[in-house]
């Protein structure tokens, strides 16, 4: 926001301070000036009388003027500007005048003429281009007739302003209001804030209607004034249009942009006589193509705001006007519109049609006091009638409106609570009184109304705030709220999710972290857990990230990819992080591997990721965390399964729910990611580390020996070798403590559709040595176990 501190001194006096000072009192109650800039340069201009002007003999478009710059001090001054002329009070840059930029102003001769000064142009005064008028910039600017001369140019202008650049804070939209900048300054200050008084006017019924069918429209007010006359404002309101960073247009637009400065409420006009019906509907639902004020077309849809008149689109509102009601030179009557529009519809529609206005960024940012809304109305009527000669003021027609009462109720004890400090009772009264708002004290509990152009106050906080900013935060003493003492330590789940990261990092895998939205177009693959719809963004920043993931494996493919293009071919990652569909939230653990896992060139040894590998690092997750291997089967995935290669990957099964998944992607996905032999395991932690298991037990080291068997056992290719084992682990009665596959064959002395499964079997009892009696016995067991669940039978 560019606040000019000439404007500002209209409504609270603050030329008694430097901009400097102004600056850093504004910075200190939380409205940080970013930067600040003169409105003008140059410091040796004056006004200056033009008592003769004659052609240059050597040039066909200079002019040598004698040029009057003090009482009966002339100088002469060769100008080349197409509009000069004798009689007129002129812009004098005189000799050792530095106007920026290292432009400074020299005697000196000007094809043989000698030239002392320059007779200056708004443009050369370092005034933003884009907010001059093509005149200003061609020719030289002409004062009033009764400038007078000799004085500094700029002073007598109202040029000599700063500027400053204020970064206001989101919640604090109402600054935009050049009036409640100045309450502020004024409560910081102690100083009276000089609003505009209302002023009474002869006021005429008026025959417009005003109809609201939209929701989204709380007020609408509409005041109509006849017989304006349309002229060049006034230089004070040029002036302070420019310095607040507005190019003046013509007296009538520029009064409806002034009190937007001065009241934080946008204005548009209408041209009264090119209404038909004199009415207005404010609603939504239309659909075609409109020429607005800029002279474009645009397309209006169903969920815009329109002021319609006659039918059609007067105003995409609190956006722009329409073509067919514009004010004109020609325009002697208008109808004035003040009102309020739902800001997040409107920031949707100025995005839409790229078109985001002064006015629009106003109901946007929520900078409206709808309650002031017909003394603003009013406010411009009287400027018309000062400034554009307006012979009839009409009476403001509007929809209801009931302003709703803020009242927030605290006490000292709170505040010092809140503050850590000592402030009191009447500090806190002067606060309030100093800052406008009413309250009534009751001991030391206070009972506040929120003036209605502070939205930001809803509760105590806001008000200590409020105590805390004007007391000053530099006299808040730097203390330590009191509280008992608690041991900070990690969650069950929280102490677990971080041994998994532990663990996995010694087993030699890298952790990685990837975004949490994805595509549409990969975010069912690999899902396993999510069954409810997908979390679409309402306002993605691209196609790429619009929905949230309900797998981890289409990133890791994704970081796999990358990898492998940047001559990266063997990456073993992991991640924890967090998948999500409608009205669900799961934790999630997921690795993938591809390439070399392990290798020493030196021993020429290495270990490729495969399948086992993947199933181990799980395994070893599930002992760490004390899973035991009953409480969970492997199961092969579906033989027509999209996303897992059939015969190579199994879910992980507790009871009838899949709580993971283990396996190689399948080719078609393979090559969809555009990665090769990959292997992933994706794990529900959600589920996993709620679990309830027993805690880790040590066991001492046996003093017994143990004895090796081993057993080679026939059975139907279908047969789980998994299932198996497990089964003779059960029959052992705990005797066998370790169990080892080291052989699978099919083929020659093995009959057809059948397989021989080749097992070490170690057994050991802690509490004395195994004879052979025992061990036979158990083996019996086991072979009468795997024949009545599996028809397994020794190999002969």
């Amino acid at each position: 926001m560019e606040a000019s501190l000439k404007l500002l001194n209209q409504y609270v006096k603050v030329d008694d301070f430097t901009a400097d000072e102004v600056a850093a009192k504004l910075t200190s109650i939380g409205h940080e000036v970013e930067g600040m800039h003169v409105f003008a340069r140059g410091d040796k201009l004056v006004v200056g009388y033009v008592q003769d002007k004659v052609a240059h003999p050597d040039s066909d478009h200079l002019n040598v003027c004698q040029v009057e710059i003090a009482p009966g001090v002339v100088n002469q001054i060769v100008c080349g500007a197409p509009n000069v002329d004798a009689g007129q009070k002129v812009i004098v840059a005189l000799p050792g005048c530095d106007l920026g930029d290292g432009f400074k102003i020299k005697e000196s001769h000007i094809r043989g003429v000698e030239s002392n000064g320059m007779i200056c142009s708004i443009a050369e005064l370092g005034i933003e281009q884009r907010l001059l008028k093509e005149e200003d910039k061609a020719g030289i600017h002409v004062l009033d007739s009764d400038a007078p001369i000799g004085v500094d140019a700029l002073k007598y202008m109202g040029y000599d302003d700063t500027v400053l650049e204020i970064g206001l804070t989101p919640n604090r939209s109402d600054c935009m209001a050049m009036i409640s900048l100045a309450y502020e300054v004024g409560a910081l200050l102690n100083r009276e804030v000089k609003v505009p008084k209302m002023i009474d006017m002869d006021e005429l019924d008026s025959e417009i209607t005003v109809e609201v069918k939209t929701d989204l429209c709380p007020f609408f007010g509409a005041k109509l004034v006849k017989g304006v006359i349309t002229k060049e404002s006034p230089e004070w309101l040029r002036t302070a249009l420019l310095a607040s960073g507005m190019k003046p247009i013509n007296n009538i637009v520029d009064i409806s942009n002034f009190v937007m400065i001065e009241t934080g409420q946008p204005i548009h006009m209408y041209d009264y006589d090119k209404l038909k019906t004199k009415g207005f509907v404010i609603k939504t639902g239309f659909q075609q193509k409109a020429i607005l004020l800029d002279g474009q077309e645009y397309d209006i849809l169903p969920e815009d705001i329109i002021v319609s008149t006659d039918d059609g689109i007067g105003c995409v509102a609190g956006v722009m006007g329409s073509n067919d009601t514009k004010i004109d030179e020609n325009t002697v009557n208008i109808v004035i519109e003040a009102a309020t529009f739902n800001g997040a519809n409107l920031r949707n529609t100025a995005r839409r049609l790229n078109l985001l206005t002064d006015a629009s960024q106003h109901y946007i940012k929520g900078a409206i006091d709808t309650a002031n809304t017909e003394r603003v109305l009013n406010r411009c009527a009287s400027l018309l009638k000062d400034l554009a000669d307006a012979k009839e003021i009409y009476k403001s027609v509007t929809t209801p409106y009931t302003p709703e009462k803020k009242i927030v109720t605290l006490t000292t004890t709170r505040v010092n609570g809140l503050l850590g400090t000592k402030i009191s009772t009447d500090d806190i009264a002067d606060i309030f009184t100093r800052l406008h708002f009413d309250y009534t004290l009751d001991e030391e509990s206070f009972t506040v109304t929120v003036p209605t152009y502070r939205n930001d106050m809803t509760m105590a906080a806001d008000l200590i705030e409020e105590v805390a900013r004007m007391y000053g935060y530099d006299y808040i003493p730097s203390t330590l709220p009191y509280m008992e003492m608690t041991k900070g330590a990690l969650s069950p789940v929280q102490d677990k999710t971080k041994f998994i990261r532990h663990l996995l990092a010694d087993l030699g895998l890298h952790e990685v972290m990837t975004y949490t939205l994805t595509s549409p177009t990969m975010v069912n693959d690999f899902n396993l857990f999510h069954k409810a719809d997908t979390i679409e963004l309402m306002m993605p920043l691209g196609e790429e990230r619009s929905v949230t993931r309900k797998s981890v494996i289409p990133s890791l493919l994704q970081a796999i990819n990358f990898n492998n293009s940047h001559a990266n071919k063997d990456v073993c990652i992991y991640e924890l992080s967090h998948t999500y569909s409608k009205d669900t939230e799961i934790q999630t653990l997921s690795i993938a591997c591809s390439g070399m896992y392990h290798t020493v060139p030196w021993l020429q040894q290495s270990q490729k990721a495969d399948f086992y590998l993947v199933k181990g690092f799980v395994e070893t997750i599930f002992k760490k965390l004390c899973i035991e291997e009953s409480r969970y089967t492997l199961k092969p995935v579906e033989e027509n399964n999209q996303y897992f290669h059939p015969g190579r990957s199994g879910y992980i099964v507790m009871g009838k729910d899949i709580v993971g998944v283990i396996g190689e992607i399948h080719p078609r996905m393979a090559k969809k990611y555009d990665v090769k032999d990959t292997y992933v395991a994706e794990l529900n932690l959600s589920v996993l580390l709620n679990l309830k298991t027993r805690a880790l037990k040590f066991t001492p080291i046996p003093q017994f020996p143990s004895v090796t068997r081993d057993i080679a056992l026939v059975m139907n290719q279908d047969i789980p070798t998994y299932d198996v084992v497990r089964t003779i682990q059960k029959a052992s009665k705990r005797l066998i403590s370790k169990t080892q596959i080291f052989d699978v064959y099919v083929g020659e002395h093995i009959d057809e559709g059948k397989k021989s499964v080749a097992i070490a079997l170690t057994f050991q009892d802690s509490t004395k040595t195994l004879d052979e009696t025992t061990i036979n016995e158990v083996m019996e067991q086991i072979l009468e176990a795997v024949t009545k669940e599996y028809d397994a039978h020794l190999r002969a």
